[in-house]
């Protein structure tokens, strides 16, 4: 009986590990998708400043007029908090 229980003790300990080892490989993931989006979210941007300058100055404008919005509308406790 004692052998059954250690089983399931290393079995237990064996999915726990697995479990951690998963969450560093879904933050390193989610860094690496971050990093992608923004690297082309600006190369987007200046090939839009390239060939669309006046559609780019309106994109930058109501990016910053939302930012200045999000700013003005949010409490510091809970821009904490969505972090």
């Amino acid at each position: 009986m004692e052998l059954i229980v250690q089983y399931l003790d290393d079995l237990e300990d064996l999915i726990y590990a697995f479990a951690l080892k998963w969450e560093r490989i879904g933050r390193t993931f989610r860094f690496t998708m971050f990093v992608a989006a923004s690297g082309l979210a600006q190369v987007s941007a200046v090939v839009l400043a390239l060939y669309y300058p006046p559609l780019a100055t309106a994109v930058a404008a109501i990016l910053l007029v939302s930012l200045l919005y999000r700013g003005a509308t949010t409490s510091y406790q809970e821009s904490l908090s969505t972090s």
